[in-house]
This record gives structure tokens, sequence and C-alpha cells, in this order.
């Protein structure tokens, strides 16, 4: 039994002894989009934000379950996130190149942060212009993930507002999973564990759900392999924020519905193969050679008028140039230096006149 407890509001007036009688029409069926068209009802179906998208993306999913003999819609998810990263390669590996360029500032970075370790102000603006010097953009990572947005919000709604995606198990004839809008549900924990924790309205249910605690685990995989190691004791802690922020989207994620964990898993997956498998893109040797061979920021010399040591941070580079400029100048030529010297004789005799 559903509960359809409703209340209408309206205002009218009753003279006395008079009456008022008025008419109600009510719909109580499944919102399939052509049942719901013959009534005029199409607005009933509210997707949010991206609604278009959401649109789109269930039109796709059920061309999928289609193609795939409707077998399973969990396959035509699986599809969709494959299709979805496919066309974000160009970006993945843009983000690994973005990812080699921050190794090669790394140890700027950190000369700038021992410097200014007592000013943030300085410390930051140093690091701008470190960063504008070598055309580096310190958020080119994270265009996969705002791209990926609108179909995660697309994908979520679909599931919650798609009648289609209702009770369609991930594999036909197993309990668990058995509805793809709704969390896995693999084991009935209520009996034995903690009401606040396991009654319906508690932190994560009366169900045990595992796909939210492997899509989890597989973001921790992820950042541990795709993050570079931090360049500064900022990053340092950043990092460490990050990893902390993980437990509380496993807590978040413990109820969401169970296709939108299999599009997460997909897609973390895929990223790592495609990170293991495909040759890793490297940065040209120009671009890395511009890199090494920077200016130092404190002075303005160029750090390839003095060799600095391989692997070198700045304050070496730095040093090298130093001393550069600190040798004796090479012996002149005798010409050269017979002209200097009756030069300096002719201004002595002029100073004394």
């Amino acid at each position: 039994m559903v509960d359809t407890t409703f209340y209408l509001f309206e205002k009218f007036d009753i003279e006395p002894q008079g009456q008022h009688s008025q008419r109600y029409e009510i719909f109580a069926g499944p919102k399939e989009v052509q049942l719901l068209q013959a009534y005029g009802l199409e607005d009933t179906r509210s997707f949010g934000w991206f609604a278009w998208f959401s649109k789109f993306i269930c039109w796709l999913l059920t061309a999928l379950y289609k193609l795939t003999f409707s077998y399973s819609y969990g396959i035509a998810i699986i599809l969709l996130t494959v299709l979805v990263r496919v066309l974000m390669i160009p970006l993945s590996r843009k983000a690994a190149l973005n990812a080699q360029m921050m190794q090669l500032l790394a140890p700027e970075m950190k000369a700038i942060a021992e410097k200014y370790k007592d000013d943030m102000e300085k410390r930051s603006q140093a690091q701008k212009e470190l960063f504008r010097r070598h055309k580096y953009n310190p958020f080119g990572g994270c265009f996969l993930v705002f791209l990926q947005l609108p179909v995660f919000i697309g994908l979520y709604r679909g599931l919650s507002v798609d009648i289609a995606l209702r009770d369609k198990p991930l594999i036909p004839g197993l309990r668990w999973c058995s509805n793809l809008a709704a969390p896995d549900s693999l084991l009935y924990w209520k009996e034995w564990m903690p009401g606040f924790l396991a009654d319906e309205t508690g932190w994560f249910g009366p169900w045990l759900n595992i796909l939210p605690i492997f899509t989890v685990v597989l973001f921790l995989i992820q950042q541990k392999m795709f993050t570079p190691p931090p360049a500064d004791e900022q990053q340092a802690v950043a990092q460490k924020t990050m990893n902390i922020m993980m437990v509380f989207m496993a807590v978040m994620f413990f109820k969401v519905p169970a296709g939108l964990c299999i599009y997460f898993i997909t897609s973390s997956l895929w990223g790592i193969a495609e990170r293991k498998l495909l040759p890793k893109p490297q940065l040209s040797e120009d671009k890395v050679a511009e890199i090494k061979g920077g200016l130092a920021p404190a002075t303005g010399v160029p750090v390839a008028a003095a060799p600095a040591k391989a692997g070198g941070g700045l304050m070496d580079r730095l040093r090298d140039a130093i001393e550069q400029r600190q040798k004796p100048a090479p012996p002149l030529d005798p010409e050269e230096q017979r002209k200097l010297d009756r030069d300096r004789k002719r201004r002595l005799r002029d100073r004394g006149n």
C-alpha cells in the first residue's frame, strides 16, 4: 500500500445555509510519458537542474537498453559511462600532462614556500607568477569533474524520476540489486545495528549497501594513483583533507541509487585502466627545457646562463647564477689594455686640470 494523502487549499465563500461543491480529477497511475501526455500532465515529471540533459540521458539509456536486447539497464549504464569516458580521452590526456608540469614545477614551488613561509600573500603572488610564466593551470585537472557533473546530475535525476528505470535489476533473476533506482540492499542489518544508524530514518538505513563502499574505495585508489606528491606543507594538508572528505562522501553516497554507483564504479575503473594501459602522454622536450630553464623569480637572471645541477631547486640555481657573476673577467687583449690605460691617464690629467 502507498500513502496517497494530499491537501487541497482553495478559498471560497459559503453563505449561511448555503452549499458548495467542487469537482476534482485525480490521476493515479504510472508516470509514463505517453500516458501523461494524454492527460496534459507532462510537467509532473520534474528533472530539476539540467532537465534537458536528464531527458537526453534517459532517452540514451533506453536506446542502449534496447540495443542490448533489453537484458539489463545496468549494462546500458556501463555503456553510457564508457561512451562518456571515450569522448573525454583528449581531456584526460591533457590532465595527465598537467600533472607532469606540476611535478616539474614542484622544486620551485617548494623553494617559494620556504622563502615566503611567513607571508602567505607574497607566497601566493609568487606562485601565480610562476604559473603564469610557464602557462600552467593548477585547476586543469578539474575540468573532467566539471564536464561529468551534468552526466552525474542527469543520471541521478533520471533514476529518481523516470519510471522506466524503476525495479530494473542489475542482473536479472538475482535478488541483490534488483532495483537500479534504489540502493543495492545487500544485507538487512537493522536487527543487530544501533537504531540511529539502521532505522529507516537513520544515517545508513536498515540495509547494508555494498556498491557505495566499493565506489569510495575506488575514489581513494584513484586519488592515490593520480595525485602528484605535495610540493609544500599546504598541499600536503589539502590532500589529507581530501582523504577525510572521502569518508564523509561514503556516508553521503550510502543511500544513493545503485545505478549511480554503477556509473561511478565504471568511470573509476576506466580511468585506472586508461592510465595503466594507454601510453602515458609526455611533455615535449622543448616544454621541459622551458620549465627547467625558466627565469629565477628573485633576480631575473636566466638560469640557463649558469648550468644548474641536475634536478636542482630554485636556491641551487640562484647560487650558481651569483657565482657566475662573481667570476673574474677574462684577460683583455694587449691592444685593448693599452687603450684602456691611455683613457684612464687622460681622465686623470683632465681631472687634475
